[in-house]
């Protein structure tokens, strides 16, 4: 009979061990992947808020290009061209990151600011801006008397209070119909 007692008593204490073994190796888990899932979140978030400042700063970018070749012409043949011009004379690798993170103490970009407004407030980001000719001249894509001059316009915005969590680059090409 004691035997049988013990047996069954060795039983439970084995079930009651499993399960204070079990029982934390789970629950560390799943309260993992519920801090994976929040980092996530926050990160695309994040990146996402960043999409919407370069895409807001590439709108006001391509607006002031238009104007400044509306009344000056060509940006290649302005006396002091926009510090957001970078000619062809310059090996200009904007898609790496090497490049956004040293362009303003090269002098290949300009910097500014755009705020937007969120759940929490206001955030505000870093905004590197740049324009290069593409070399591309075409005389059929605009209105007779006109040719056709294309430029790429490149935007990299970085969240000023967090940095570290991405930032979001935005490229587009700008056609100019200059006067022939």
């Amino acid at each position: 009979m004691r035997s049988a007692r013990n047996q069954g008593g060795a039983a439970l204490l084995v079930v009651i061990a499993l399960f204070l073994i079990i029982l934390p190796i789970a629950l560390l888990a799943i309260f993992g992947r519920t801090l994976q899932n929040d980092t996530f979140s926050g990160s695309y978030l994040w990146r996402a808020q960043a999409r919407d400042a370069a895409n807001q700063q590439m709108a006001a970018l391509r607006s002031t290009l238009a104007q400044t070749i509306g009344t000056g012409g060509l940006l290649e043949y302005q006396a002091s061209p926009p510090a957001w011009y970078v000619g062809n004379t310059q090996n200009v690798q904007p898609a790496s990151a090497s490049f956004w993170s040293g362009c303003q103490q090269n002098h290949l970009c300009q910097a500014t600011t755009v705020t937007l407004a969120n759940g929490t407030g206001r955030q505000t980001f870093q905004v590197l801006q740049l324009v290069t000719p593409t070399g591309v001249v075409d005389n059929t894509l605009c209105n007779p008397g006109y040719t056709a001059v294309f430029y790429n316009v490149w935007v990299q915005a970085t969240a000023s209070a967090n940095p570290a969590a991405g930032s979001a680059t935005t490229q587009a090409v700008y056609r100019a119909c200059i006067q022939s």
